[in-house]
């Protein structure tokens, strides 16, 4: 041992021992201890002869670099604490003496590593100690030194493997809990859209096939000869469509069938209907050749009516020409009324028992028909 310069009695060993306290204390950074280490190295190198310092138990941090490891100076000695020596390196230099760990070595030879205590493994323990290991890093690590708790994958082995693995293992039940979540509702939501609204789309498709049909379906042609909506029982003569059959059916006088005739009579509907007072009545629609010839024919009926004994009926509606007839018993009473609808000549004859009956119920069905067919003024 040398003292070193100006201190009797105190070694440059002593004084990197008391250094090296001040740094695990935290009284000195790192920095300082470093210039300081360096300080005292280079003052111990004029004190005798050159010697290899001794290892503090406590070195600088430093940081893990993943590259192969490089040859060192040979007169620098490396302590790794709480690790069972392997086996020697051949050094090139005979009189220099290196202890050498699997681990990667920095190429600064005049720099202190500090190395991670490597122990045994353990029956089943050892990945729980090397985590709580390398939980508890130096005192002075921080900054760029905490990259000591976070491994590069390059070096990563053992235990440290085994438990990224576990980790991701963990992760996958999560993302396999999520996305079986996310499929069960993808499920969920196809179901309701295929039955959910698949209930209420048939019904609406059907509404729709209904509407298409109905609109693409060519509607029934207008009646041309419509007969309003009459009292009681109605029937319509399926055998009448013109007026030829109408003369066999010994209704109509001669005269009028030749006013018919005359007004060019074509299409015609018979309706025959009786009331629940047990009135009976005709209506007889007949489409003459124009209005005109329409107009004078329902005139010509009228006057047909009235020469033949029936008194002229007021206040009848505009365009309506109507004649009554009060008989005797067992004869029954009539009204009968003509008026034209453009180019139709409507015939509507009612009797009853009483003339009161004829007219009430001729009153009814007259303004029943009106709504089907207007007359002209």
């Amino acid at each position: 041992m040398f003292a070193r310069k100006g201190v009797p009695g105190v070694t440059w060993q002593d004084e990197l021992q008391k250094l090296d306290q001040e740094l695990a204390s935290g009284r000195i950074s790192a920095d300082d201890y470093r210039r300081r280490r360096d300080e005292i190295l280079s003052g111990s190198a004029g004190g005798g002869p050159a010697q290899s310092p001794q290892q503090p138990p406590f070195a600088a941090p430093f940081k893990w670099e993943a590259k192969p490891p490089s040859a060192s100076n040979p007169d620098a000695t490396q302590v790794v604490p709480n690790q069972v020596p392997p086996q020697q390196q051949q050094n090139p230099n005979p009189d220099a003496t290196q202890v050498v760990n699997t681990q990667n070595r920095s190429s600064d030879a005049e720099r202190t590593q500090f190395v991670t205590p490597v122990a045994p493994p353990g029956p089943g323990g050892w990945g729980q100690q090397q985590q709580q290991q390398q939980s508890a890093p130096p005192p002075w690590v921080g900054g760029n030194f905490d990259s000591i708790n976070q491994p590069s994958s390059g070096w990563s082995h053992g235990p440290e493997v085994f438990d990224d693995s576990d980790g991701g293992g963990g992760k996958g039940k999560i993302i396999g809990i999520v996305l079986a979540v996310v499929l069960l509702a993808g499920l969920g939501f196809g179901a309701y859209w295929l039955w959910g609204r698949g209930g209420s789309d048939p019904n609406a498709g059907g509404q729709t096939t209904a509407t298409s049909s109905t609109s693409t379906t060519p509607s029934a042609p207008p009646d041309p000869l419509p007969a309003g909506k009459l009292p009681g029982k109605v029937a319509e003569n399926k055998q009448v469509k013109d007026f030829t059959p109408v003369p066999t059916l010994k209704y109509l006088l001669d005269s009028e069938i030749l006013s018919y005739n005359a007004a060019g009579a074509s299409k015609t509907k018979l309706v025959q209907f009786t009331t629940e007072d047990g009135s009976k009545g005709i209506l007889l629609i007949v489409q003459g050749k124009d209005a005109a010839a329409a107009k004078i024919a329902a005139k010509e009926l009228h006057d047909i009516q009235i020469n033949n004994g029936m008194t002229e009926a007021t206040g009848m509606p505009n365009g309506v020409l109507v004649g009554n007839l009060d008989a005797k018993a067992p004869e029954n009473s009539r009204v009968r009324g003509h008026y034209t609808s453009k180019d139709l000549i409507i015939r509507l004859d009612m009797s009853a028992k009483t003339l009161d009956a004829a007219q009430k119920n001729f009153k009814e069905s007259l303004d029943a028909q009106l709504k089907a067919l207007s007359a002209d003024g």
